[in-house]
């Protein structure tokens, strides 16, 4: 009802650049299907023990969850009648967290489910990203209509960003040989969780009058400066963890999650002041 919303508006101050911001780390949600290469070598021997074409049936899964991500339904549920961005992230939300929590069961309790049953989670999770970069990227193109190249540059390049940033979580947490099936669980757990966290903010709002009334060149310039400060930081990560003794410890990966999470916190700076 009408209180309702008040009381979502006072919690979640809207305009169109915490729009973009939210509409970004919601690409992170959908950019999973990125690094399924982490976790594939460890799932085998648990979805398929024994299978001498075990290699063979963990790419067609990976096939399965790419072909999810491509199938183009989220937009007909975007421009449903009853649709519209928070409905779409809703749904994204649901199939993320079935696809990954569907197999976080097969794998963690030996639960030895048929070939067909696998290839139809890894297809719903890789179906959910489709419905949060849909989300994100249809809704900001609505919202900054006089520069949409430069919006969905910004925003799809966090999609492109989200595998290393995930693979730092990895790192940090889940690469022991034996936590495949806890980070599964992460994924369909914590995605969802900020997904649905974020989906109050995905809306479409009436660009302001006159267009350049919240200072869009100054704020387009901080964020792909922030894209691309941390795109190096991964590429030095990465460099790092390829050349040093040292980015084997722990430590350097906590080190490297904690810089990942303090330009993260950066980003909101892009909608302050931002009517």
């Amino acid at each position: 009802g009408p209180t309702r919303t008040c009381a979502m508006s006072s919690l979640f101050p809207t305009s169109r650049w915490s729009v973009l911001v939210a509409s970004m780390l919601l690409e992170l949600c959908g950019g999973s299907v990125y690094i399924t290469n982490l976790y594939l070598a460890a799932l085998r021997p648990r979805l398929f023990p024994g299978a001498a074409d075990g290699e063979a049936l963990m790419e067609y899964l990976v096939f399965a969850s790419n072909l999810g991500n491509w199938v183009p339904l989220a937009g007909f549920l975007y421009d449903a009648r009853r649709g519209g961005p928070r409905t779409v992230v809703f749904a994204g939300a649901a199939l993320t967290l079935l696809g990954y929590g569907g197999l976080w069961l097969c794998s963690a309790f030996d639960v030895h489910a048929n070939f067909a049953v696998l290839w139809l989670l890894w297809f719903l999770w890789g179906h959910g990203s489709g419905y949060f970069d849909c989300a994100a990227i249809a809704t900001c193109s609505a919202n900054f209509r006089e520069s949409r190249g430069l919006v969905l540059g910004l925003t799809k390049s966090f999609y492109g960003l989200s595998g290393s940033l995930l693979t730092q979580v990895f790192l940090a947490f889940f690469a022991a040989p034996d936590a495949a099936p806890a980070f599964l669980l992460f994924l369909g757990v914590a995605l969802c969780l900020l997904a649905l966290a974020l989906a109050p903010l995905v809306r479409r709002l009436a660009p302001p009058r006159p267009l350049d009334a919240d200072s869009p060149s100054r704020r387009f310039a901080r964020g792909y400066a922030l894209v691309g400060a941390l795109a190096v930081a991964m590429v030095a990560i990465s460099l790092l963890r390829a050349f040093s003794p040292l980015a084997a410890s722990r430590a350097f990966s906590l080190g490297a999650l904690g810089l990942v999470a303090a330009s993260l916190l950066a980003l909101p700076s892009l909608a302050w002041g931002a009517a």
